[in-house]
């Protein structure tokens, strides 16, 4: 899936709810009953935020008012529990529900559109030709993963810049049966294991 740039404030209240359970749990985890509290706390909150259909600006907005939230769902927060840290780990989760839900919508169009198209493969992240791809010297690793339609089988080719072996190569089956996947240090022959790999899919 491709993340749209987000906003500086959308970065900033990220970043806060990211970290927030970095931040949190050590705090709480000699205390089992705080540890509970908290837990439960974040549980209600997280539910309501899915309940009310929560975006990101409205997590941006309950990071700026933690406690107002938490009044307004009149929750009590546990003793030695910071509710704006409480709030935060609940706004992650939220987040993470809502990768999650375009990931699997971006998949299903991605599969929709290669059924009225004719073709056996979907593309799901990334270009259509792997030699198409490139990237992975900022930011993390590129990829591209390809859906095989009639057997199911995912094929992900990534770069990573600040890897040993940039270039690989995994083959992810369908109904749990083990991945498999190889590492290069060379484009070429990356790119031909990568061909290898689809034909034999392909069968």
């Amino acid at each position: 899936m491709d993340t749209p740039v987000a906003s500086p404030e959308v970065a900033g209240a990220r970043r806060r709810w990211r970290s927030a359970g970095e931040s949190l749990f050590p705090a709480l985890i000699t205390d089992p009953s705080a540890y509970a509290g908290a837990v439960e706390v974040i549980g209600a909150v997280a539910a309501e935020l899915g309940r009310r259909g929560a975006g990101l600006d409205d997590l941006v907005a309950a990071m700026n008012a933690p406690e107002h939230l938490l009044d307004e769902l009149r929750i009590r927060v546990p003793g030695g529990a910071p509710g704006e840290l409480l709030v935060a780990v609940a706004c992650g989760m939220r987040e993470r529900d809502l990768i999650a839900g375009q990931v699997r919508r971006d998949r299903a169009a991605a599969v929709a559109r290669a059924r009225e198209s004719g073709s056996h493969w979907a593309v799901l992240q990334g270009p259509e030709r792997i030699e198409d791809l490139t990237g992975g010297e900022a930011g993390g690793p590129a990829g591209c993963t390809h859906l095989h339609l009639p057997s199911g089988t995912e094929l992900r080719a990534t770069v990573d810049a600040w890897s040993s072996e940039p270039f690989r190569v995994d083959v992810i089956p369908s109904g749990g049966t083990t991945p498999s996947g190889r590492s290069f240090t060379d484009r070429a022959a990356w790119l031909a294991e990568f061909h290898r790999v689809r034909g034999d899919v392909e069968g």
